[in-house]
Order: C-alpha cells, then sequence, then structure tokens
C-alpha cells in the first residue's frame, strides 16, 4: 500500500507539473507570435489585445501518440506551423482530437485564434472544422457554460441573471470526457455532481467548472472559472483543494445571497438621506398647503371676500385671507415658521389664491362629472341674473339621481351681456353637457322661465335642445308659474292693481328712509320685506304683515301726521294718504282675501321649491290649492262681516241699478273675480302637464284603482315621450306586479327608488327603478337656480364686483355646494387631487415625493 501511495502521489505531482509546462509553452508561443489587428464591427486597439491575451491564462494543445496513449507529453504549435502541418505530423491523425478551445470572449476559438477577427456570417467553415467538431448543437440547444464563458455573467441585466441563477447549475453527463491511463481509460462520472454541489460542465468544451466561480468569482482567469479543468487523474485533489479556497467560498456566500441587494441599485448612505430630508420638507410643504386650502375653503363657504386693499407687511387689514392665515399661524408652529423664513413660496399672493381656489373647484367638477357618469339620467336648468357689476349672467345647474338621492348641482355662471339669443344659449348648453361628459341622450328635462327666448317651441332654446337631445322635455318652472298666476291673475282687476300698488308703496315707505324705518321697528316691532320679481314670497309676506300690523300702521302714520314738523312734506303727505287707505272698507276687504289665499299659497311655494320632489307629487298639491280657492268662494261672509268690524260699513256706492247700490253685492261679485281670475291663470298656466301624464304611473293614491283597469293611456304617453328608453313589454308586467303587491303600496317615485336599490331589486325590477329615476330626475322648479341668484349677490357685491367669470364660478361652488365640499374634505381625496391640480403648475418649493 506505501508503493501505490507513492505511486499515486508521483502521479499526482507530474499532472500539476505538465499543466504549468502546457501553460508556460503556450504564453511563450502567443508571445513570440506577432500580432495582427482585423477591424470588426468596431475598431480593437492593440493594447486592449495584449491585456486579453495577459488576462487569460492559455493551456497547451495535447498530440496522442499513435498507440493512443497518453505519455503526458504536451507539446505546443511552433509560430510558424500550422494546424494542417501538425495534423499531418501525427502518427495517426484518425485518434487524434480536436485542439481544446478557452477563449473567454469567443467561445470555440483557439488561442492563437483569438487574434484574428471573428468569422462573418459569409465566412465558410473549414474541412477541418467539419471533421473535428463532430455533431453541431442547435441554436436553441444553448450550453449554458459556453454561453456564460462568452458573456460573462456580471455583463447581463438583473433580470437575466436572476434567471440563471434560478435555474441552477448544468450538470451534462459529459460522455466526451476521458482519459486513457496504462491500460485503462478514466471516464468522468456523474455521481461528481452529488460529492460537489458546485460542479459544473460544458459540453461544447468537454471541461469541467465550478459554478459558483463560473458566475461570481473574483478572479476571471482561475482554472475552475474561465480556463476549464479537464485533467481525470488528478480530479479528486484538485476538486477538494479549490473548495477549500477562499476565492471559492467567497463565491459561494454572493451566489446564495445574490438578488438580495443590489449594488447599482442600491443607494449611498448620504443619497439616502438626502432623499429622506427631502421628502420631509415635502410632507411640510403639503402641510402648510392644506393649512391654505383649508383657509380658501372656509372664506369660500363663509362667502366672505379674500383680498384687502392693502396687502402690504404694514397694513392693518391685509385682507380676510391672509388675516386668516396669520391668525392660524399664532396657534400652528409649523405655518408661523414657513411664514417667517421663507421667502420663496408664502402662499399669500393673489396668484397663489387664485390657482388654490381654482384647483378646488375642479376636484369639485371631477367629482359632479363622476356623479353625472353614473346617473341614468340629467336634467338641466338655467336662469338668468343681473349681478352687482351690472352684467347679465346664466346660472346653470344639473339635476341627476345618485345612490344618496337627488341632486341638483350647481355647475357655474356664464356671461351673456353681449347678447342672448336662442342659438348661443343652446351651444352654450351643450357645451356645458361636453365640459361635464354628460351624453345628450341622457338629458329628459330642460327647466327654464317663461320668457319667449327660453319657452318657444318654435325657435327657443328648448326647440334648439330638442334637436340633439330629442327627449329633453321643456318644464316651465312651476314656482314661476304660481307667481304668474298670482301676480297676473290679481292685477288684472283694476281694484286689485290699487290695492297691490299701495302695498309697494308702503314697503319703499320705510325702505327709503332710516328714520321711518326706525319708528317703524318701534312701533310694529316689525320691518317690510323689500318686494323683488325672483323672490316671489315677499308679495304674501307683506300682505301677511300688513294684515296683523294694519292697526299699529295706522297709530304709525297719526304719529306723523301728529309731529308733521318733525318729517318733510312728501312724508307727511303719504301718511295722510296711507292712514285713510288702512281704514278704508275696500283696502281691509281685499287685505283679508288676499290673506286667505296666500295662506295656501304659501306651502305651495315651499313644496314647489323642495328639489327631491317629483312632478307628479307637486301637480297633486297643485290640484288641492286648486280646491282651497273654490273653497274660499264660500268664506265671503266671513270675511265680510270681519271688515265691516274692523273698518266699519262700506260707503253706498252710487249707480243706476239696485243691485249697484247694494255694497255686499258689490264685494261679493269683486271676491269671486279674484277666485275666477286665479282659477282660470292655474288652469291656463299648467295645463301642459298632460305632456307628463306619464308620471301618473308612479301616482301612490291610484295604486288601488290601477289593481282593476291598467293606466294604459299613462303607458301611452309614456311610449311617445321616452319610449326608447324601456322594454313596454317588460315594464307593464313589472307596473302589475307593483300595483297588487301591499310591499309597494304609499310609496312615491322617491320612496320607490330607495326601496328597490335597499332591497336588491334594480336588476330584478330593472324597468321600474328606470321609470322611477326618470319620474324623480325631472324638475318641478329651478329654485336651485334662484339659490345661486342669492349667494351670487352674497359673493358679489358693489364693493367687490370685479372677480372673473372663472374665479367667480369657484367661489359660487364652495358657497352653494357646501354639502360636495364637506364630503370630500372628510376624505383626504379632495386634499390630494387639489394639491395635484395645483402643481400642474411649476412651483418654487417642493412638494413632489422622491
Amino acid at each position: 500500500m506505501c508503493a501505490k501511495s507513492v505511486k499515486e502521489e508521483y502521479e499526482e505531482e507530474l499532472c500539476v507539473k505538465e499543466e504549468n509546462d502546457q501553460q508556460r509553452q503556450t504564453l511563450d508561443v502567443v508571445f513570440k507570435q506577432p500580432q495582427y489587428v482585423f477591424h470588426t464591427d468596431s475598431l480593437i486597439k492593440e493594447e486592449e489585445q495584449q491585456t486579453e491575451i495577459i488576462k487569460f491564462p492559455l493551456i497547451g494543445v495535447v498530440v496522442k501518440t499513435e498507440a493512443g496513449e497518453d505519455q503526458g507529453q504536451r507539446s505546443s504549435l511552433h509560430p510558424s506551423q500550422s494546424k494542417e502541418e501538425s495534423w499531418a505530423d501525427s502518427p495517426d491523425n484518425s485518434v487524434s482530437h480536436r485542439p481544446t478551445e478557452v477563449d473567454g470572449d469567443r467561445c470555440g476559438a483557439s488561442h492563437s485564434d483569438r487574434l484574428l477577427a471573428p468569422l462573418s456570417d459569409s465566412d465558410d467553415i473549414t474541412d477541418e472544422d467539419e471533421h473535428a467538431g463532430g455533431d453541431k448543437k442547435s441554436h436553441t440547444d444553448v450550453d449554458l457554460v459556453a454561453d456564460l464563458l462568452c458573456t460573462q455573467f456580471s455583463r447581463r441585466a438583473f433580470h437575466k441573471k436572476l434567471d440563471i441563477v434560478r435555474r441552477g447549475r448544468p450538470t451534462p453527463a459529459l460522455a466526451g470526457l476521458s482519459q486513457r491511463g496504462k491500460g485503462f481509460v478514466r471516464h468522468f462520472q456523474t455521481s461528481n455532481y452529488e460529492r460537489y454541489p458546485w460542479l459544473t460542465a460544458s459540453e461544447t468544451h468537454c471541461k469541467l467548472y465550478c459554478w459558483e466561480c463560473l458566475l461570481l468569482a473574483s478572479d476571471r482567469c482561475g482554472v475552475w472559472s474561465h480556463t476549464g479543468f479537464s485533467n481525470l487523474s488528478c480530479f479528486t485533489k484538485a476538486a477538494r483543494k479549490h473548495q477549500s479556497t477562499a476565492g471559492h467560498l467567497q463565491a459561494t456566500v454572493r451566489l446564495k445571497t445574490f438578488g438580495d441587494t443590489r449594488v447599482h441599485v442600491q443607494l449611498s448612505e448620504q443619497a439616502r438621506r438626502e432623499m429622506e430630508l427631502h421628502n420631509e420638507k415635502v410632507k411640510k410643504n403639503r402641510q402648510i398647503l392644506k393649512r391654505l386650502m383649508d383657509c380658501v375653503m372656509f372664506l369660500g363657504r363663509q362667502e366672505l371676500s379674500f383680498r384687502g386693499h392693502d396687502e402690504g407687511a404694514e397694513s392693518l387689514n391685509r385682507g380676510s385671507y391672509a388675516e386668516l392665515i396669520s391668525f392660524l399661524a399664532e396657534h400652528d408652529a409649523d405655518l408661523h415658521y414657513h411664514l417667517t423664513t421663507n421667502r420663496v413660496f408664502t402662499g399669500t399672493s393673489g396668484k397663489i389664491q387664485n390657482d388654490l381656489i381654482y384647483a378646488i373647484a375642479d376636484v369639485m367638477a371631477e367629482q359632479i362629472k363622476a356623479e353625472i357618469k353614473k346617473a341614468p339620467f340629467v336634467a338641466v336648468m338655467v336662469d338668468e341674473i343681473t349681478d352687482a357689476g351690472n352684467a347679465e349672467r346664466f346660472s346653470l345647474v344639473l339635476r341627476y339621481m345618485t345612490d344618496a338621492g337627488v341632486k341638483e348641482r350647481f355647475v357655474k355662471f356664464e356671461d351673456v351681456t353681449r347678447g342672448k339669443p336662442a342659438d348661443d344659449i343652446a351651444a352654450l348648453i351643450f357645451r356645458l353637457f361636453e365640459e361635464y361628459e354628460c351624453s345628450p341622450d341622457k338629458v329628459v328635462a330642460q327647466c327654464y322661465d317663461g320668457a319667449v327666448v327660453m319657452a318657444s317651441g318654435l325657435n327657443g332654446v328648448q326647440a334648439k335642445v330638442k334637436e340633439k337631445a330629442p327627449m329633453a322635455l321643456f318644464i316651465h318652472s312651476y314656482a314661476h308659474r304660481l307667481n304668474s298666476v298670482l301676480m297676473q291673475g290679481a292685477s288684472k282687476l283694476k281694484e286689485c292693481k290699487v290695492f297691490l300698488a299701495i302695498l309697494n308703496g308702503l314697503a319703499a315707505f320705510f325702505s327709503r328712509s332710516p328714520k321711518r324705518t326706525k319708528l317703524l321697528g318701534d312701533i310694529c316691532k316689525r320691518r317690510f320685506p323689500q318686494l323683488a320679481p325672483t323672490r316671489w314670497q315677499c308679495t304674501s309676506k307683506l300682505v301677511n304683515a300688513v294684515y296683523e300690523k294694519r292697526l299699529a300702521l295706522k297709530e304709525l302714520f297719526d304719529h306723523i301726521l301728529e309731529h308733521h314738523g318733525e318729517y318733510d312734506q312728501d312724508a307727511v303727505l303719504a301718511a295722510d294718504g296711507f292712514a285713510a287707505r288702512l281704514g278704508d272698507f275696500e283696502f281691509c276687504f281685499l287685505l283679508n282675501v288676499f290673506n286667505g289665499i296666500f295662506e295656501y299659497a304659501d306651502v305651495l311655494f315651499g313644496i314647489l321649491q323642495t328639489k327631491w320632489l317629483d312632478v307628479q307629487f307637486c301637480m297633486a298639491r297643485v290640484n288641492e290649492f286648486c280646491e282651497a280657492v273654490e273653497r274660499a268662494r264660500e268664506k265671503f261672509g266671513e270675511i265680510y262681516e270681519e271688515t265691516e268690524r274692523v273698518s266699519g260699513a262700506p260707503s253706498v256706492r252710487g249707480g243706476r241699478g239696485a243691485a249697484q247700490d247694494d255694497p255686499r253685492a258689490h264685494y261679493q261679485r269683486l271676491h269671486t273675480s279674484v277666485l275666477d281670475n286665479i282659477l282660470s291663470q292655474i288652469r291656463t298656466r299648467f295645463e301642459d302637464h298632460e305632456r307628463l301624464m306619464f308620471l301618473s304611473l308612479l301616482d301612490p293614491q291610484r295604486f288601488h284603482s290601477y289593481r282593476k283597469k291598467f293606466p294604459q293611456t299613462a303607458l301611452s304617453s309614456l311610449t311617445q315621450s321616452h319610449g326608447a328608453l324601456f322594454d313596454l313589454p317588460r315594464l307593464k308586467t313589472e307596473l302589475t306586479v307593483m300595483y297588487g303587491m301591499i310591499d309597494f303600496v304609499g310609496k312615491n317615485p322617491a320612496d320607490l327608488h330607495n326601496f328597490l336599490r335597499s332591497k336588491n331589486l334594480s336588476e330584478s325590477m330593472g324597468q321600474l327603478y328606470t321609470l322611477a329615476c326618470l319620474a324623480v330626475t325631472i324638475p318641478v322648479s329651478a329654485a336651485s337656480v334662484e339659490r345661486s341668484f342669492s349667494a351670487l349677490k352674497r359673493i358679489q357685491t358693489y364693493a367687490r364686483n370685479t372677480a372673473g367669470q372663472k374665479r367667480l364660478s369657484a367661489l359660487a361652488s364652495m358657497s352653494i355646494e357646501k354639502d360636495l365640499l364637506m364630503d370630500l374634505k372628510r376624505t383626504d381625496k379632495l386634499y390630494n387631487r387639489a394639491t395635484e391640480v395645483f402643481l400642474r403648475k411649476e412651483r418654487r418649493i417642493d412638494f413632489i415625493f422622491k
């Protein structure tokens, strides 16, 4: 055993010595051989070639004897000897092997060939290559190790590196790797892969490699990482020695931890700290911007002015916006530090104010667009007013259904001072539809006042809108109608016109003098409302005030007459006339008549101005008002007797006939004429409700009668107006089911809509749900438009009437749509989205996170 051990040690030492001699001889051959530089796709400098030659160790070419035995003799090709000559000098070229190819940059090329330019696609393969190469691998069967020798692992993209690591090492059988000994042939055993988990091989080069070192070794010129190992006689000793080296262990650790950190992506500590500081600064800046938005929303909701006459640092009143921010800074350390230290962006300039106002308004507009997109139907409402700057403006409002119920959203004010022909107004409405992404096919109603330019069915706005939105029914505002009924119906009679003129004179008498107004408050303990055409209940309130304070008013006018020296002549003259009228029987009679009528009218006014009620419900209330007016005929006796009690008997009226001389008969005819005129106006102005007969399909008071006889006429009305929206046979079936079930009893369209949604019946009874949405979407009046006029008067006063149209609409949105603004504010959606809109313009401080 000792002799055998000595023999093995001798063979291993001889093996190592042969490899060293082989490398040294090969280097001698290469450095003695003249260098040739050829042009490839890009020129290669001679110095770079020398560097590559030195960088990669080369081995010699094995030449076998005729007997095929490996004598341990290795030789290198002489520089002047070609491959063909070496092949010819071989005793038996049939058993000789192809020279080993281990070029790290070009797979399959010898060391001497590495100095030559690579073959192009058109170069022919020599017969020698065909003889020595054996069978070629297809392009799809790639030798991964050979590919890694061609393109280093470190030069690949990160995702490709991860793919290689996940696939793991190749373990080919490597049948071509063998080595002849004395009387035996050594073959590579695949069990070595299990013994050495780092071992891999290349079928192309027929050599063994270390997988870890091949990928991640620091030494790119080693035998196991680049050259390859093929000496099977000393494989065991070489493998054990390699796996114990520091380079192999380092490569193993790198491979096991590969992907945990990416060096080319991992930031340096300084860069990471800079990012943290930047993000902290951005967070503080956004908090400051949030405070500024809060100030803007507060002033917008409260309809307060923003700017001041003098906004300088020394001014005592820099405007509401700047003063509010200063007040908050007293209780907010971060805001105070920002205002005192930042000279680039304080957020108090007029431009920043406008940008913040527009940003918040844009977020609200986006939310309205989202609601309209989900709504099945939309109605548009338009009305006109003259603002404090003497400019004519249209107010545009959209009505639609949401999950929370019906919504009437103010959209914008539009300046129409230059003119308002029907074509321009219709074009304005269609631009509104485009801006809010509302298809004309969804528009089912349009609500305006009774002006000819708006209401005309031939060339009016409603006709122009119907050309593109054929289902948009025109609805004359019911509140406008009732106002016209009461005013025009009463003013057709001479006595009524005089009566209303006296009332207007009373209101004007006290409004023109502070002294008289104070006297009214001292004696009557009440002030009179100022009459306005758009405020429909002013006349009713004035009638009620005079009715209740008639005796106090008479006392007031007597006081003026007694102290006539303290008042001017016009005041004394007017006081004398009003005192006489307050004691006149006819005035007191009409005061009692209209006070009784307006008791019912006030209730109806309130109903018609409620935006969530449907047309069918309001029409029912109008019919109730007509019934109340009819019942008032029977109260003539009570009114006449009460008037006699408070003002005395009426004077006998002169005339030819006895009937004309009877005061009671005269006032009975007057009472009847007043009621007849009002009823006639109601029938005239509400007669077009026949077009909305289909709404009676959802009248809960008729469900019982509909069980016996289906309302086919109402269904035909729906077919004519909105038949394209429904599957009519299915709708008839669903209506029949609704009429026959107790679950639907007493539910108006709004209640029906909520019931179907809450019980998840909106799909099962889809046609009925669509009809309920249609009924609720159709507006009753333009009350929301009128409310926007009130907001406009508060926002734009004579002291501040220079705001542009965009700013004015934005401020009005925050004032009118307070509920929408507060809903958005409760979440971060408002602040985040408004910040994004605000940052569309370049800012001088950082607001964007890295």
